[in-house]
């Protein structure tokens, strides 16, 4: 066992405040490769590229990273069905092949119809799904054999056979959803499944469901959260930057989150919603705020190095073994958290066994 911590690209901009009209810093080349240096020298394994209709290209991205950097594994979110399996295999092997072996893939199977929408995608919730798990055997077939004919239910191959190959033989993938179609893909296809950072409890139970559904298809399955953290020397500091990240939310922005909430079918983001009450804190040192104007991950934990620590030690204790952190700027905190936390999990033992 060992513990897996990654950071964060903000390919949608990035500031000491969110919920603004504009972000303080644009998402250029520079500003990327900048963030993605720090992270990999602060210590983290890897770093996660989103995707998404408000976010730069993933895998233009990844590249720009890979190529930027020399150890850290960059986690490339897709989309099943926007473009062929066959030709995501082989960028993905292209790119595994450019890193050395230092890719994985965030499958990302979209909560947001209108979203979606805006890409030409109208498949309901469940179908999309479906569609997910067949792009998966593709990818699955076109890793492991030589030439492969697959016919599915909306993906077909004829004599096919990926060139280049990989380095890694196959390459893992993370893996979120909270509905049941959502976590029979997980537990199927995956080899991390992911959730937001929720209340610790419901983590567990949702850690149990899907180690039972992977149980019936002879699988293991690591398991992973996305949260941010908000850490400094100091409780008192640490929430007044909490305060500060959230003292200048745009109204119309935060009033299209809220539609945005309204339309989603995603069972992930509504498990995030109902956080978004009251003082928005929950758990140990646990906070919500982040979720009034930020989709998907919406909670951060907030405090001084051992209070992060111990919010971080909840989920450890049920299993959990990646997070993939974030902190407002990204530049800033990847260095901050590098020294104030990190160090907090180094040569950490659970039972026996050494989480270095």
């Amino acid at each position: 066992m060992k513990l897996h911590f990654s950071w964060f690209t903000p390919t949608n901009g990035d500031g000491e405040r969110i919920g603004l009209k504009k972000p303080e810093r644009e998402p250029n080349l520079n500003y990327i490769v900048e963030v993605a240096r720090a992270s990999e020298r602060a210590g983290f394994d890897g770093i996660l590229i989103p995707v998404g209709t408000p976010f730069l290209d993933s895998w233009m991205v990844g590249s720009a990273v890979v190529h930027h950097t020399s150890t850290i594994r960059p986690l490339i979110a897709i989309r099943p069905g926007f473009i062929a399996p066959s030709l995501s295999a082989k960028m993905a092997a292209t790119l595994d092949r450019f890193s050395g072996g230092r890719i994985d893939i965030n499958i990302v199977t979209g909560g947001s119809p209108s979203e979606l929408g805006q890409d030409g995608d109208f498949l309901p919730h469940d179908k999309r799904y479906e569609r997910t798990e067949d792009f998966m055997e593709v990818l699955w077939k076109l890793w492991e054999e030589e030439k492969t004919d697959y016919e599915g239910p909306y993906f077909s191959l004829k004599d096919a056979q990926l060139v280049p190959r990989n380095i890694q033989s196959k390459i893992p993938a993370y893996f979120g959803g909270s509905s049941d179609a959502g976590k029979e893909a997980a537990a199927r296809y995956g080899d991390v499944y992911l959730q937001w950072g929720e209340d610790a409890r419901e983590v567990a139970e949702q850690i149990e469901d899907v180690r039972s559904r992977a149980g019936k298809y002879g699988r293991t399955l690591e398991f992973g959260i996305r949260i941010h953290v908000i850490v400094r020397d100091t409780e008192k500091e640490a929430w007044e930057a909490a305060d500060k990240l959230v003292s200048d939310i745009d109204p119309s922005v935060e009033l299209r989150m809220s539609e945005y909430y309204r339309e989603a079918d995603s069972v992930a983001q509504q498990r995030m919603n109902r956080l978004l009450q009251g003082d928005y804190r929950f758990g140990k040192h646990k906070w919500a705020g982040i979720g009034r104007v930020r989709k998907g991950a919406g909670t951060a934990v907030v405090g001084n190095p051992e209070q992060v620590r111990e919010g971080l030690q909840e989920y450890i204790d049920i299993g959990v073994t990646h997070f993939i952190l974030s902190g407002f700027p990204h530049l800033e905190e990847a260095e901050r958290v590098g020294q104030l936390l990190l160090p907090q999990f180094r040569n950490q033992r659970v039972g026996n066994v050494s989480l270095a």
